[in-house]
């Protein structure tokens, strides 16, 4: 069940959103957090919408201090810890099946996929540090200090991290796929 976001605007600055504007404005975001982090089949709309639980149950408590999408990277990250620890149990039980493909053109769903390849071989050969700076700054367009705020790392440590990423990842592009030209 791949959530899809409707364009509505957010909220004023300063205001609190509302469950229903965080759900629009964000799922996508958080859909592929969960990807990400390596969430997969049912195991992943199970996650989803316990994120979104939790938001619904701290929504109030939401001060503005971060952005919301480093707010709810935040708790999907712990939903995602939480999920991890019962990860064994869920795979006994569930049975995954391949998500349906909703209309692309085949050529567009190849394009897609080897795309997708490429990065995960990618980020399979980063450190978790490495890996979580790239993913985040990269692919889901988070700022560095928001990363920084949420992770607990210097500032100056995870823009060191993400240049080295970079460079990795444009070696690995240009043909290095082992992604050896860049020391970690």
């Amino acid at each position: 069940m791949k959530p899809t976001a409707a364009h509505e605007p957010s909220p004023r600055p300063g205001a609190t959103p509302t469950l229903e504007q965080v759900y629009r404005d964000h799922a996508d975001f958080v859909w592929r957090l969960l990807r990400n982090f390596g969430v997969e089949g049912a195991g992943r709309d199970d996650a989803f919408h316990e994120v979104f639980l939790v938001v619904h149950r701290r929504l109030a408590d939401y001060d503005g201090r971060a952005s919301l999408p480093s707010w709810l990277f935040g708790i999907t990250r712990n939903v995602v810890l939480h999920h991890r620890r019962s990860h064994a149990r869920h795979l006994r039980r569930l049975t995954i099946a391949p998500e349906p493909s909703s209309g692309p053109a085949p050529d567009e769903v190849i394009a897609a996929m080897e795309a997708r390849a490429l990065i995960d071989r990618f980020l399979a050969t980063l450190s978790e540090e490495h890996r979580l700076v790239f993913m985040l700054a990269e692919l889901e367009g988070l700022r560095v200090p928001e990363i920084a705020e949420q992770l607990g790392v210097n500032l100056n440590t995870l823009y060191s991290r993400l240049n080295s990423a970079r460079r990795r990842f444009a070696s690995f592009v240009a043909g290095g796929r082992d992604g050896s030209a860049e020391s970690e």
